[in-house]
């Protein structure tokens, strides 16, 4: 039975180096260990669920793996192109706000590609930069929060990094009532084209 997976990202990053990032080839989601993609299987609704997602993890890394082609513009115009996208950028404070939403069959392995499409711009970040990424899926309370910092992402356990989570909850508001704030007319293809082309 399908379902819809549900992105939100704030990400706090200059142009030149949002652009880079758009710019770039995807990485492969098996460029990160499975150990660094262990936090993402809390998104189970309960422990059955959560230990098969454990065991699916690996075969999910290698789907994700095939899906991905090209670089990270491209992506996002896919998604632009089938309505699904809202991406907002304020050039002025370097804030950046991106939702999305797929409907989906096979959870997991949509899970880590959304994550790994988003994750990519932790490698073009620099000091100051931050962001952070929210998922969530129909019928599932639980998020799973990932925060950004230059060359690292981290999964925030909801036990473990309250203070981080709450924190981050914070500065995302901030981000994102800039990005939406600025004056765009432009649909989020257009918006990414001027990113990348400019």
């Amino acid at each position: 039975m399908s379902e819809s997976v549900f992105l939100t990202a704030a990400i706090a990053v200059a142009k030149p180096r949002l652009r880079a990032y758009l710019r770039a080839p995807v990485k492969p989601a098996s460029g990160w260990s499975q150990q660094q993609w262990a936090g993402i299987t809390v998104a189970g609704r309960d422990d059955d669920e959560r230990q098969q997602h454990r065991e699916e993890l690996p075969a999910a890394i290698d789907e994700c793996d095939q899906w991905i082609d090209g670089d990270y513009a491209t992506v996002f115009r896919d998604l632009a192109h089938d309505d699904e996208l809202m991406f907002r950028f304020d050039e002025a404070t370097g804030s950046l706000a991106i939702d999305f939403s797929v409907r989906v069959d096979f959870r997991l392995p949509t899970l880590v590609w959304a994550f790994a499409v988003l994750r990519g711009i932790a490698e073009f970040m620099t000091d100051g930069d931050n962001g952070t990424l929210t998922v969530t899926a129909d019928g599932n309370e639980d998020r799973i929060l990932m925060h950004l910092t230059p060359k690292h992402t981290a999964f925030l356990d909801g036990n473990r990094d309250v203070r981080a989570r709450a924190e981050a909850a914070d500065w995302e508001i901030d981000i994102r009532s800039a990005a939406c704030d600025a004056y765009q007319p432009d649909s989020a293809a257009e918006t990414i084209d001027w990113l990348v082309n400019d």
